[in-house]
């Protein structure tokens, strides 16, 4: 069952609007959703008073869908510690898209603003246009950053993504900006473009995959070989079974890859990035 919500005009002041998810929509009528809470500076007003609203939801959130419209970009928070049910978003959308979601899943037909995905915890998000700052990351002053969940980023990422990341899968279509993967202690990330300077500091477990240009390596990280292409065959079999549009070229089973460890200026260095060897002579 659907509930559609479409935004009347944009905003001058940003949404703080985490009421939008199948969670808190479950179970009620489009009156009583009209009557959940958004955040608009320091006052407290209704959903209705931005959003028409229609359709009706599930009895419970795995039955309920969302279909969000409308130009988003000062809306925050949609899908906030979401747990279970579907949630579309049709257009661009603010900040902190999915943060600490659980479960359930996200589609945005558009691109996404700073921290989203950040901290998640699971579910799987799709995001057809390009993402910010940080996205997967943790917080600032956390030592969390994303923990579970799939992400899938068509288009391309800025700065400090999976800063902090325990666990999960990351697949980014596009570029990825400086300082990917700072403090990363786990989960996987595949970059089909390049990747800018500055990648995994301070990182101690998990695995990059860079099938474009990786431009720079910090010196703690240590040359390890190549690496069994058998092995990176099956993740990149993974993503395309899931997103086949994201693999357009065809990489031969024959194609060296190199492996680089780190990172040695922490104790226990056990990040791993991969990288093409065609795409990237200038670091071998």
């Amino acid at each position: 069952m659907t509930v559609t919500l479409s935004l009347r005009e944009t905003p001058e002041l940003p949404l703080e609007a985490d009421s939008i998810t199948p969670t808190h929509f479950a179970g009620k009528t489009a009156n009583a959703i009209g009557e959940l809470p958004l955040q608009q500076g320091n006052q407290v007003i209704q959903l209705k008073e931005f959003f028409d609203i229609s359709g009706e939801s599930g009895p419970t959130p795995e039955e309920t869908d969302i279909v969000v419209k409308g130009d988003l970009r000062k809306v925050k928070m949609i899908g906030k510690e979401m747990n279970g049910g579907r949630l579309t978003i049709e257009g661009d959308t603010g900040m902190y898209l999915g943060a600490e979601m659980i479960a359930g899943r996200i589609h945005v037909k558009g691109s996404v603003s700073d921290w989203a995905a950040a901290e998640m915890e699971g579910g799987n998000i799709q995001i057809e246009g390009d993402a910010g700052d940080y996205l997967c990351s943790g917080y600032r002053g956390s030592t969390d950053g994303m923990k579970g969940g799939r992400v899938y980023v068509a288009g391309n990422v800025g700065r400090e993504m999976a800063a902090h990341m325990r666990k999960g899968f990351l697949a980014v279509k596009g570029n990825v900006g400086p300082q990917s993967a700072i403090r990363m202690m786990g989960g996987t990330v595949i970059v089909v473009g390049d990747m800018a300077e500055r990648v995994g500091v301070q990182a101690t477990k998990g695995m990059i995959f860079c099938l474009g240009k990786l431009e720079s390596l910090f010196p703690t990280y240590k040359f390890s070989g190549s690496s069994d292409r058998e092995f990176i065959s099956y993740y990149l079999r993974y993503l395309k079974e899931r997103r086949p549009d994201f693999l357009s070229e065809d990489i031969k089973y024959s194609e060296k890859w190199v492996k680089y460890m780190g990172d040695f200026a922490e104790a226990s260095p056990g990040e791993e990035i991969f990288i093409r060897a065609s795409k990237n002579q200038h670091l071998i």
